[in-house]
């Protein structure tokens, strides 16, 4: 008998019920984190967020989403398409120019 490439068989399972049951839901959905994106080509984009995701354009010419976190700072900028990213905490989560909120509807 040929020995499991799954030591813990039982995980497996799990993750494999889990898998089934999520598949087809798009997890960009219910994202907790938002996400912003720079598809106007403003010089800078005012966000109520400290930790979000920029994803550069919308798709099909976005770069890889990735997390920034201000932490302390009032702005970041992206490392990928170089957006500057500036707190304003009155927006609450949301972004000034608005379209540059990224949703599932605007990446259809």
């Amino acid at each position: 008998m040929r020995p499991s490439p799954y030591p813990n068989r039982r995980a497996f399972i799990m993750v494999r019920r889990n898998f089934r049951r999520f598949r087809g839901q798009s997890m960009a959905a219910d994202h907790a984190t938002p996400h912003f994106h720079n598809q106007p080509g403003v010089r800078s984009v005012r966000v109520g967020a400290k930790e979000f995701m920029c994803v550069g354009a919308l798709p099909p010419f976005d770069h890889p989403h990735i997390f920034i976190d201000m932490g302390d700072a009032e702005e970041a900028i992206c490392p990928y398409c170089s957006t500057l990213y500036i707190h304003d905490a009155a927006l609450h989560g949301r972004s000034d120019p608005a379209e540059c909120e990224w949703t599932p509807e605007a990446a259809a």
